[in-house]
């Protein structure tokens, strides 16, 4: 078996497999699964059965794989781990070119279950994914990222995402078999159309988890008309469905009650359009002449969906006197910078990975959206995805967007992560460290967007004190498990019906 021995020297893995780990010291092996598919590295507690599932069902080929245990050579501190020929920290991985039609891609797991995405570089480290390398390789960096050991557990520092056992997935995107348009947002708009369906649907204590749900039909509509009525807006990457599918049944029921039967959600393409392009789409469903008066409930870029309903920065489309953010992207996230897409996939497949029993609905939605972006990337690299540039903290799209008050009652519900209960507990170090900490500092957060992006900014978007709900890192809630926590939708049930 290939050994690493601290050098910066390339060790050869066969089949034009080569590994350079300068400061680094243990094996690595390569595994040719090309011909059975079979991608279950041995001895890797590492990517699931579902995420071999979606890169089959969206069209990646598998090529091989790439088995590590590595530790840091002592002589060499772990934050020195850095390839000569570049400024970029981390293990230098080549493979063969297959040319200008094939795109390929690293996907890295470690024995943890947390996942990063890895694209072709060049030879300054910089992504190039029109670029498939130098000669006749393919050059991939596994960043290294050092990290300081917890108070008191006794750790070393040491390098996040080498250390241990990986796994490195080589797949392959044929580009051939795409109809790639010429840009990534025509891109992400064209995917949407074949795959989702933009509608608005009933929403119902009996069939709220289901896909298989028909649209409003003219009688639907003209009852959400007779009285107030209740909306449901989802976020980046999911459906209605899948969603609020852990939203208690009987607060439901109540909400359906005190509403009247008049309960609506909505679904939305949250890749190729802005809020204001899912907006105007609601305006051209609604029948002509009709008027409504809505309560919205909503989750993470649903919030600036709601507010665009509700008139900010465009006509309104419904005359709408209460929102309930749940985590909502209101002031944006770093994630969604164009330079930080692939932390912000790495974040979302990882936290897919390793939910224990993830809804199957709601893991084949992420992670079949999750790979349209890494499409994109893999074809035109780095760029603004319409629907995701729209959450850009630093973006145009929430400058003018957050710039005048919305006259809407507003509430608010968020939450600093911190790792508890079932998760294992170095996955969530390590996501704290790599993922979190990367991004967004010191700033609380619930993985996705920043605790107090949800009520509160430098800009007219402020939700008062006295409607929020922000809940302690003792309690372990992260962006995608609000709707799981019973008080949470007592409180949201009472601030709609109070």
């Amino acid at each position: 078996m290939p050994t690493l021995d601290g050098s910066s020297r390339s060790v050869s893995l066969g089949g034009g497999i080569e590994v350079r780990a300068p400061g680094l010291r243990g094996w690595a092996e390569a595994h040719d699964v090309s011909a059975t598919g079979d991608t279950r590295a041995p001895d890797v507690d590492g990517s699931g059965v579902a995420l071999d599932t979606a890169l089959t069902r969206e069209g990646f080929l598998r090529l091989g794989v790439i088995t590590l245990d590595v530790v840091p050579e002592p002589q060499a501190p772990p934050s020195d781990v850095r390839s000569p020929t570049t400024d970029v920290d981390g293990l230098e991985v080549t493979v063969p070119d297959l040319g200008d039609d094939v795109a390929q891609v690293l996907l890295a797991v470690d024995e943890n279950g947390v996942v990063n995405w890895n694209f072709p570089v060049d030879g300054g480290g910089a992504l190039a994914p029109t670029t498939r390398g130098s000669g006749d390789v393919v050059r991939f960096i596994v960043p290294a990222f050092a990290t300081e050991p917890s108070p008191g557990d006794g750790s070393d520092r040491g390098v996040f995402g080498l250390i241990g056992r990986k796994v490195l997935e080589l797949v392959a995107l044929p580009l051939s078999r795409l109809v790639v348009p010429p840009l990534a947002g025509a891109a992400a708009r064209l995917w949407e159309s074949k795959s989702r369906i933009a509608r608005v649907r009933p929403f119902t204590p009996g069939d709220y988890t289901s896909a298989d749900v028909p649209s409003l039909s003219d009688a639907d509509w003209q009852r959400l008309a007779s009285g107030r009525s209740l909306w449901f807006v989802h976020g980046t990457f999911v459906s209605t469905h899948t969603a609020f599918q852990a939203f208690p049944r009987d607060v439901l029921a109540a909400l359906t009650d005190a509403y009247g039967g008049r309960v609506a959600a909505l679904d939305h393409h949250t890749l190729g359009v802005d809020p204001l392009g899912n907006a105007d789409l609601v305006r051209e469903l609604v029948p002509d002449g009709l008027d409504l008066e809505v309560d919205i409930v909503c989750h993470s870029r649903g919030g600036l969906v709601a507010r665009a309903l509700a008139g900010q920065g465009t006509d309104a489309v419904f005359d709408v006197r209460r929102i309930v953010h749940v985590a909502s992207a209101n002031h944006g996230t770093a994630l969604a910078t164009p330079s930080n897409l692939v932390p912000f996939i790495d974040r979302i497949t990882t936290i897919v990975n390793l939910l224990p029993d993830g809804p199957a609905a709601l893991v084949e939605a992420t992670l079949t959206s999750v790979l349209v972006v890494v499409k994109i990337i893999a074809t035109y690299g780095l760029v603004g995805i319409p629907g995701l540039a729209s959450m850009d903290s630093a973006g145009d799209f929430l400058a003018g967007f957050n710039s005048t008050e919305l006259p809407a009652e507003q509430y608010a519900v968020a939450a600093d992560f911190s790792p508890t209960g079932g998760w294992r507990a170095m996955t969530l170090k390590n996501v704290e460290n790599l993922v979190v900490d990367r991004v967004f500092g010191t700033a609380a957060n619930d993985l996705v967007v920043p605790t107090a992006g949800v009520y509160e900014g430098e800009d007219a978007m402020n939700i008062p004190e006295n409607r929020r709900l922000v809940l302690p890192r003792e309690r372990g809630v992260f962006h995608g498990s609000f709707f799981g926590q019973g008080d949470v939708a007592k409180q949201i049930a009472g601030w709609l019906t109070g």
